[in-house]
Order: structure tokens, then C-alpha cells, then sequence
């Protein structure tokens, strides 16, 4: 005769309990992998940003064109300001602006002075 008393298996609860804690563990995961992705969207966006600004600058001392103007490359629109400081110093104001997953408007921004030759 056979004892009914022998575990030989797992109970209908401890397999429910087993479920609700892998469950929520994948929960917990997936919400990391998302925070991870928009943090590497930022990371993204915020790097190509700043290579536009200083491209524009550089192309902005270059050319000594030194005009206000905007405009947009890829995702990421460009504004730029130029204002008189001196007889031969101006003042650029750049700014890069994006939209991230959510719709959240974000910026970049640089300011620097650059020595002319003409008045």
C-alpha cells in the first residue's frame, strides 16, 4: 500500500505563486528596456545635435558670412543668431531643437564669439 503523504510534485499554489513572480518580473524588465531605449534615443539625438552646432559654426567662421538664419537637418532643426558685441567681435547663438519618442520638445544650445575683420 502506498503512503498518500509522498511529494512527488508541486502544488496547484506553488505554481501559481512560481507564475506571479515570473510575471512580474518580466514586467519589471520590459520597463527597463523601454527607459533604456528612450535614454539611447536622447543619447542619440543630443550627440547629433551637437555635431550640427559645431559644424554650423565652423562653417559660420569659415565663410564669414556671419547671418541669422534656421534650418533643418534630418529630425533636428538649427537656429542661429548673430549679434554685434564690438567693432570686430560677434556674438553666434545656436540652437538645436528635437522631438523625442514621447513628443517632448527638447534643445541644444551654444554661444560663441568670433573675431571679424571688417566692422
Amino acid at each position: 500500500m502506498q503512503k498518500l503523504s509522498q511529494n512527488n510534485g508541486f502544488t496547484l499554489l506553488e505554481v501559481m505563486v512560481s507564475m506571479v513572480i515570473l510575471t512580474l518580473s518580466l514586467l519589471l524588465l520590459l520597463n527597463m528596456a523601454m527607459i533604456a531605449m528612450e535614454g539611447n534615443d536622447w543619447s542619440n539625438n543630443a550627440t547629433a545635435s551637437t555635431q550640427l552646432i559645431q559644424e554650423k559654426l565652423e562653417q559660420l567662421r569659415t565663410d564669414m558670412t556671419l547671418n541669422s538664419g534656421s534650418d533643418t537637418v534630418g529630425t533636428i532643426a538649427r537656429t542661429w543668431n548673430v549679434t554685434t558685441v564690438a567693432s570686430h567681435l560677434r556674438r553666434i547663438d545656436i540652437t538645436a531643437t528635437w522631438e523625442n519618442q514621447r513628443g517632448d520638445v527638447l534643445q541644444n544650445s551654444m554661444t560663441a564669439y568670433v573675431r571679424t575683420d571688417n566692422i
